[in-house]
C-alpha cells in the first residue's frame, strides 16, 4: 500500500488545523486564550512537520510548542529571562544538530524573533512579533513543500497585521479622540 497520498493528506490537515488556531489566537485582546491558541497551533505544526519530514522545522516547533506552555503559564508577567535564554540555547543546538544546509537558518530566526516577543508579553509585541518572525518560514515552507503551512503562514502573517491594526493601531486612535473631546 502507498502512504504518501495518507500522508500527504495528512500533513495538509495538520497544517489546516494549526492555520485555524493561529488565524483567531491573532484577533484576541487577551494574552491567555491568545497564547492557548497559539499552542494548539504549535502542536499541529510539529505534527505536519514531522509527516513530512522537515527535521529542523519540527526540532524547533517542538521547542515552540514547549515555549508556548511555558510562557502561557506564566501569562500574568514575565517570563524569567534565563527562560529566554535556555529556550535560545536549546534551539540553536536543535539547529546545529540538524543542518541540512543554509535553508536551516530560516526557521531558527524566525523562532528567536517570535521567541523573543512571547518572552517579552505585550500582546501587540506579540502580534508583530509573528509577523515579523514569520516571515522566514514562508520561505523554509514552500522550499520544503509545506504548501498548507506555507499558506497557514502567509494567512498566520496577514492575520497578526489586521489585528495589530484593527486592536492597536485604531483602537489608539480611537482613544487619542476620545480625550481630545
Amino acid at each position: 500500500m502507498d502512504t504518501e497520498p495518507l500522508i500527504f493528506i495528512l500533513g495538509q490537515a495538520f497544517g489546516i488545523f494549526a492555520l485555524i488556531c493561529t488565524v483567531i489566537s491573532m484577533q484576541l485582546k487577551e494574552k491567555k486564550p491568545l497564547m492557548v491558541l497559539q499552542t494548539a497551533s504549535e502542536a499541529f505544526v510539529v505534527a505536519q512537520y514531522l509527516v513530512k519530514g522537515a527535521i529542523t522545522g519540527s526540532l524547533l516547533a517542538i521547542v515552540s510548542f514547549v515555549r508556548d506552555l511555558i510562557f502561557t503559564k506564566h501569562h500574568k508577567h514575565r517570563t524569567p529571562l534565563w527562560v529566554l535564554l535556555v529556550i535560545y540555547a536549546i534551539m540553536t543546538v536543535f539547529t546545529i544538530i540538524s543542518w541540512t544546509g543554509p535553508l536551516s537558518v530560516l526557521p531558527y530566526v524566525g523562532s528567536l524573533i517570535y521567541a523573543w516577543s512571547l518572552w517579552y508579553g505585550k500582546v501587540k509585541w506579540i502580534r508583530l512579533g509573528n509577523a515579523v518572525g514569520n516571515s522566514p518560514y514562508l520561505i523554509y515552507t514552500l522550499l520544503t513543500d509545506n504548501y498548507a503551512l506555507f499558506i497557514m503562514t502567509l494567512l498566520e502573517v496577514i492575520s497578526s497585521a489586521i489585528g495589530f491594526i484593527r486592536l492597536e493601531v485604531l483602537n489608539n486612535k480611537k482613544k487619542k479622540s476620545k480625550k481630545k473631546k
